[in-house]
């Protein structure tokens, strides 16, 4: 089942500078970042008040944040839903044809969450990041 809105992921060049500006223009705080060398991006979440955002700064000229920016552009990458069983939530999307991106969710790795994404094809071109927080 859906939880709530989870957050917003935005494709950044350097991450200092827009946590500098949302920090200066609306009160932003980094609540968490992590590195994933081997998929060759940063994550880092600020938020303030119940809203979150993502930002992913690619780290080298591989990886799959990169490759998003060189088809892309920078800007919005995803939209996250929080859900209590994503299991339960991929197979439900499954049977009404939906395309996932991975077959299984994805510890993210530093943290007790799991995710998985919706391929983009299977909704209008939209990516969206489900995401279970804090369990097992």
């Amino acid at each position: 089942m859906i939880k709530k809105f989870d957050h917003v992921g935005m494709v950044v060049e350097k991450t200092e500078e827009v946590v500098s500006l949302f920090s200066n223009l609306f009160g932003f705080k980094i609540s968490e970042s992590l590195t994933f060398p081997e998929e060759g991006f940063r994550s880092t979440l600020i938020s303030k008040e119940g809203v979150t955002l993502e930002l992913l700064e690619p780290i080298g000229q591989e990886g799959v944040i990169q490759k998003f920016v060189e088809k892309h552009g920078w800007g919005l990458h995803h939209i996250s839903i929080q859900v209590d069983d994503i299991e339960l939530e991929m197979k439900s999307l499954k049977t009404k044809g939906v395309q996932m991106v991975n077959d299984e969710p994805q510890v993210v790795k530093g943290t007790s969450n799991k995710s998985t994404f919706i391929h983009p094809r299977s909704i209008k071109g939209i990516m969206i990041e489900l995401i279970r927080r804090g369990q097992p």
